[in-house]
């Protein structure tokens, strides 16, 4: 009961700190950050099937959002590349979602298949490096996906869907619909993903996959194929973070290879590591924090340097995540809502 009180007073601490320390326009620092907080959230729910609940070490997560995005994206209407190519058809979106999801997960699929007999670090190395070739071919293939000049005048496809009140209370709070709207469906998506996985935890391939990842010799032992059960569970994860990839272009309003660096899911590792590793909520809180913690770095870059440039920031930004996984490694190694004997971040 302790961790969520702590959970509890973190989250209302964070919003008071949004608050308190922007006199004006506090409101769409809060949507900005609840937005992000949404997409990173969910996708740390991905990675979190991955790795709290089958023991995989994923480092490669930025190539499963940046497949659902694009495949999403190249089926709806759009504008492409350096050209300006204007793509006037295409699918629905819903439809079109659908399509990047299950990319994401053949992505996964195909991904696994040769590379999940590796365990521990040996997988860790092979899914950065899948994603580094993946962002390295979408900037290449200039004609199919923009290249390095990305995608453009795609965010109507899903701001057609925007429900009257949303506008009703843009308005009021002056902030920007299009942004609310996509923070209002990524946490809806986040309410829903985790009912979902909460009844499929609760379920004997739920128990499957948290065996495999506590012993998979004594899995096979009992005759199960453990792994089938990690290409489950690896297109599983794959295709939320899919989803959150796709709620996170639509809230750039534009697609760019620049956007799945491989910064991205060491963020969104970090987001899971203090939310906790193996709860189902942990990771939603997680990057809560986390976007709390990214957005006053800006204060304290300002504290070090007189006029802090972009790279400085980055720098800043880049310490203080690392101090935060270090201090959590070793003082709460199982995060804020994790269990100390559900998982020590222990990859054999």
């Amino acid at each position: 009961m302790n961790k969520y009180i702590t959970a509890s007073l973190l989250l209302l601490g964070c919003i008071a700190y949004i608050f308190l320390s922007n006199d004006t326009g506090s409101a769409r620092v809060f949507v900005n950050l609840i937005t992000f907080a949404g997409v990173y959230g969910l996708a740390a729910i991905g990675i979190n099937v991955h790795f709290g609940w089958t023991g995989l070490l994923n480092f490669g997560h930025a190539a499963f959002m940046g497949i659902g995005a694009y495949t999403t994206v190249l089926l709806i209407p759009h504008s492409l590349g350096r050209e300006g190519v204007i793509i006037s058809t295409g699918l629905p979106l819903p439809i079109a979602i659908i399509f990047g999801l299950i990319a994401s997960a053949l992505l996964g699929l195909l991904l696994g298949l040769p590379t999940l007999r590796l365990r521990g670090d040996y997988l860790a190395i092979v899914t950065i490096a899948a994603a580094e070739i993946f962002r390295l071919l979408v900037r290449d293939f200039e004609n199919l996906t923009g290249g390095v000049y990305g995608i453009i005048q795609f965010s109507d496809s899903l701001q057609v869907y925007r429900p009257n009140f949303v506008d009703v209370i843009s308005t009021k709070y002056d902030v920007s619909s299009a942004q609310l709207w996509v923070a209002i469906l990524t946490w809806i998506s986040i309410v829903l993903v985790i009912i979902i996985l909460s009844r499929l935890q609760k379920s004997p391939w739920g128990r499957a996959l948290r065996a495999v990842r506590e012993d998979e010799d004594a899995v096979r032992a009992l005759g199960k194929n453990a792994v089938w059960l990690k290409l489950q569970s690896f297109m599983l994860g794959a295709a939320i973070g899919g989803l959150s990839g796709i709620f996170l272009v639509f809230n750039y309003g534009t697609v760019q290879a620049s956007t799945f660096v491989p910064v991205l899911t060491f963020y969104i590792w970090a987001a899971l590591i203090l939310g906790g590793v193996g709860s189902l909520g942990g990771p939603a809180l997680g990057a809560i924090i986390f976007w709390v913690i990214i957005a006053g770095t800006d204060s304290i870059s300002r504290l070090l340097f007189e006029s802090p440039d972009g790279q400085q920031l980055a720098g800043v930004r880049f310490v203080i995540v690392g101090l935060l996984i270090m201090l959590f490694m070793i003082f709460r190694p199982s995060g804020i809502l994790g269990k100390k004997e559900e998982l020590l971040l222990d990859v054999k």
